[in-house]
């Protein structure tokens, strides 16, 4: 509840005693009657000198209400500000972040004569009214612990941090205000220059340098904040999307003791032009002593309110209805019970320090989806150091890209949120697409599975193959919009959005961990490179502009990313221990970000690191807050449908769905896809492709499992593509009886197709067979009326325990079942037979097959294998010793040196699930 509102309700009491009193008083009774007493609606109602708001209701229409039971409940409901230190409600003391300004102070509590009744909390007018002073006359120590009480109040009634508190002491070197040291350093002002973080000034020169300390912020303040635009603190507070600006305090006891006349002069400006910039005096005034010379204690008491202890302890209270009455001052509790509340009020202060909400920036409803990108992005993303507005802006005055950086736990992750949920609020998908790489975490999943209309692709802990997919789709964006501005004979994106009135988007890619992308010195790492070299260079004409985030800036990235560094004119560094990540974000030679201590601080330098090294506060936006942003981004589109975003879940199984089988080619002797996994880039299904032409068949290398699935994969692809009268299907099983895919195959069986099954017993003859076939398609290679003979495939379901092809024959030589195959596999693919075979190994195959027979499959895939050197030597790139359980490598070797493509294999799950469901094309 607003004090404005508290204060009006407990005047609209204290107007009810007034005037119960004036009624009384009329009638000649000199006592205090209940609100219920006739009142005469013309008797004039005398004025508060405390607790009185400058627009109060008048009595006559107030609600008829026992006034005491309206200030009871008010003080139950608002124990901080109005209840008594001893009461039993500060046993459970909670800081209240959300406390109204200090508008009011209570002082102590009223006791009226004659009146039965719990007693009224007196409060004096504060923040937005004038200065507090306390005369000492009489009773020194008294309003001594008086100023205590009141400082106590005002940390503990306001929200953490609200208030900032200058101390000074000339009369007890700090005695009387050593119990607010307990308070942080960001809630205590320093002196000699010092923002904060400041002790007890004792001595004539301390209470100087504090008082120009004061003058300092307060010209700050008045110039930078407020201008010519707010007429005070709480206008701009109430404006701002930045910091709030903090009460500044300054509690002084003892005026004017140690107070010099340069101190004077200070103090006095302070008093007239402090308040419009939250600057506060609470004092308590010694008026035996002497004034420094030009100081006017009257002129400065004018500027506030002035209450007075007398020798027996009591406030004075100068009104004429409640004179009888008398208040009795609040003091100072015993430090057992005063410094557990500073305690957590300081503990409050320090974490409300480190936060700033997100929703102090978030684009207001009013403004959502209202940005347009014509001109270039440009969203609040936090405060500078000043408090005022941090802004992220690309597109203009040439920051077209930008770099991230900073150590682990600095706050980059919930930098990255701050911006895409900041941009998503300000611009409609149709003037923004975004983008999202992470290449280790999980932190862009809640944008796909709650579908971010703005997102054109997402993706987490995805692979490097991914990645580089992403920047060929970005690099093939670039071409298609530099297409279009030749067309409309302009050069870059506001130029044809004006030329021809379309919309073309901005677009972003905001990718974290990017270093993972150059991870291996490989083919993928080099074209990753020039990639991002020529997107960076080429993208910003066309408004396709890159963020780049990592952890790790330095090492190898450096050679492949020069040219790419020198086009990031944004760099955003975050706190870093070691000098060589800041100087790889911000460039050579800046270690600004190593003093960075807190989370959540950034460098903000949009010079490409040159210049002055700026730091802002970063918004904080907590998971919960996000998706619920998600979904109030996704209400703003009602009706209208967004495409889904191309995505790539690392772990979850890649199922065997294949297209429309009647969509596919079925002609005889056309190719065979063999759709093998998933691809790991933006693209349809892993493929290898069987057709009529030398080395067109297929060698898989890996675990059981890949294996098998890979045969059948091929086979169900196939049997899907050809017709039971264009295919037929051999296969040589040779699993262990004891092994769980022993019978693996018997599911085909069912096909409509031709499929015989051979075991380690009958493969021979199997083999012979499609030797014998061969030789007939070699003297007649047409089928009947000239029309091309069915594909045949022979599957091997492990070659390497095919005993009769594994074993040496005479001085070394091949085996003769491994000649066999060899002529096969040389000469059936010319006429549609092709082999497709798994070993568990390149080391058995080759013994199997020797080098010159492997010659023969063009066609290969591989999983995890044993060693660099036999990855290398089967794919001419040695990754795949390094992949993961559920990651398969696919190479033609028709193609150039080092491409590869990475896949994840179909599940056994989902591929013999669609063998049970076959159904042949017509």
């Amino acid at each position: 509840m607003p004090v404005e509102s508290i204060e009006r309700e407990m005047q609209v009491a204290c107007a009810q005693l007034s005037a119960a009193a004036a009624a009384a008083r009329y009638q000649h009774q000199h006592y205090l009657d209940g609100p219920a007493a006739t009142v005469d609606p013309k008797t004039p109602r005398p004025a508060m000198t405390l607790a009185a708001p400058d627009s109060a209701p008048a009595p006559s229409t107030a609600p008829r209400q026992d006034p005491f039971g309206v200030v009871t409940a008010l003080t139950a409901a608002h124990p901080w500000a109005l209840a008594g230190f001893g009461e039993p409600a500060w046993d459970a003391y909670r800081p209240d972040p959300d406390a109204p300004a200090p508008e009011g102070l209570r002082v102590g509590v009223l006791r009226l004569a004659g009146r039965a009744g719990p007693p009224l909390p007196a409060v004096a007018r504060f923040a937005r009214h004038g200065h507090l002073l306390i005369t000492e006359s009489g009773f020194a120590h008294g309003a001594r612990s008086l100023l205590q009480a009141l400082a106590l109040r005002l940390a503990t009634a306001t929200g953490p941090g609200a208030v900032r508190f200058a101390l000074a002491d000339p009369v007890g070197q700090g005695q009387h205000l050593s119990a607010f040291l307990r308070l942080p350093a960001p809630m205590r002002v320093g002196s000699n220059g010092a923002g904060t973080g400041g002790g007890v000034a004792a001595s004539p020169e301390e209470i100087e340098d504090l008082l120009t300390t004061l003058t300092g912020h307060v010209v700050e303040v008045t110039q930078t904040r407020l201008t010519n635009v707010h007429d005070s603190v709480e206008a701009y507070n109430a404006a701002t999307t930045g910091a709030t600006i903090p009460y500044h305090v300054l509690v002084l006891a003892g005026l004017p003791a140690g107070i010099s006349d340069r101190a004077a002069e200070l103090l006095g400006r302070l008093a007239r032009n402090g308040p419009r910039a939250g600057l506060y005096l609470l004092a308590t005034v010694d008026p035996g002593l002497p004034p420094p010379r030009g100081f006017d204690l009257a002129a400065l008491a004018a500027l506030g309110t002035t209450v007075g202890l007398d020798s027996r302890g009591n406030l004075s209270w100068d009104d004429p209805e409640f004179g009888p009455g008398v208040i009795e001052p609040d003091q100072m509790p015993p430090a057992a019970r005063a410094n557990p509340w500073l305690d957590a009020v300081g503990a409050a202060a320090s974490s409300a320090s480190r936060d700033l909400p997100f929703a102090r920036i978030a684009i207001p409803p009013p403004r959502r989806w209202a940005g347009v990108s014509t001109d270039g992005l440009d969203v609040q993303i936090g405060v500078d150091s000043k408090g005022e507005p941090q802004h992220f802006v690309m597109g203009v005055r040439g920051v077209h890209h930008g770099m991230v950086g900073g150590d682990v736990r600095m706050g980059k992750t919930n930098l990255l949120h701050v911006l895409i949920s900041q941009l998503a609020l300000t611009y409609p998908p149709e003037e923004l697409e975004l983008y999202l790489l992470d290449f280790k975490e999980v932190e862009f999943d809640a944008y796909l599975t709650e579908r971010l209309p703005h997102a054109r692709a997402i993706t987490s802990r995805t692979d490097r193959e991914f990645g580089l997919s992403m920047l060929r789709r970005f690099h093939d964006e670039i071409d298609r919009r530099a297409r279009l501005c030749r067309e409309a004979k302009v050069t870059d994106l506001p130029d044809y959005r004006g030329e021809t009135g379309q919309v073309l988007s901005r677009a972003l890619v905001i990718m974290d961990e990017f270093q993972v992308l150059f991870s291996e010195e490989d083919r993928l790492a080099r074209e990753a490179g020039r990639l991002l070299a020529d997107i960076a260079k080429r993208g910003a004409a066309f408004g396709l502009h890159l963020l780049l985030a990592t952890q790790s800036p330095g090492g190898p990235l450096t050679a492949y990313l020069r040219p790419v560094y020198e086009q990031m004119a944004l760099r955003i560094a975050l706190g870093c221990t070691q000098p060589s990540v800041s100087q790889a974000i911000l460039g050579e030679a800046n270690d600004a970000a190593t003093r960075l201590v807190r989370a959540g601080d950034a460098i903000y330098n949009d010079r490409r690191g040159e210049g002055a090294n700026p730091v802002m506060r970063i918004a904080m936006l907590p998971t919960s807050e996000r998706l619920k942003l998600i979904a109030a981004i996704r209400s703003l589109a009602p009706g209208r449908d967004y495409p889904p975003p191309a995505s790539f879940d690392p772990d979850a199984p890649a199922v065997f769905a294949p297209v429309d089988p009647m969509a596919l080619p079925a002609a005889p002797g056309s190719t065979v896809q063999a759709w093998l996994g998933e691809a790991i880039e933006i693209k349809p299904a892993t493929a290898a492709t069987f057709e009529r032409y030398v080395r067109s068949n297929l060698l898989v290398v890996g675990g059981e499992e890949h294996g098998h699935g890979l045969l059948l994969a091929t086979l169900l692809s196939a049997a899907i593509q050809r017709s039971p009268a264009d295919a037929r299907f051999t296969i040589a099983e040779f699993t262990r009886p004891s092994s769980s895919f022993h019978g693996f195959f018997t599911s085909a069986r069912q096909l409509p197709h031709e499929v015989r099954i051979a075991d380690r017993k009958t493969a021979g003859a199997a083999l012979d067979d499609l030797l014998a076939e061969l030789d007939a398609r070699l003297a007649e290679p047409d089928g009947p009326g000239g029309s091309p003979q069915p594909t045949v495939f022979f599957l091997i379901a492990g070659m390497h325990r095919w005993h009769e092809l594994v074993t040496e024959g005479d001085y070394g030589r091949p085996s003769d079942t491994s000649a066999r195959l060899v002529r096969l596999a040389e000469a059936g693919p010319d006429v549609g037979i092709h082999v497709v075979a798994w070993a568990d190994s390149y080391t058995t195959a080759e013994r199997a097959l020797r080098r010159a027979g492997l010659a023969h499959f063009g066609l290969r895939a591989a999983a995890r294998m044993l060693s660099p050197a036999e990855s290398d030597a089967l794919l001419g790139v040695s990754a795949a010793a390094s992949l993961d359980d559920n990651r398969a490598l696919y190479r033609d070797t028709e193609w150039p040196a080092e491409q590869v493509e990475k896949f994840k294999p179909y599940s056994i799950v989902s591929l013999l699930a669609f063998a049970q469901a076959f159904r042949s094309p017509a």
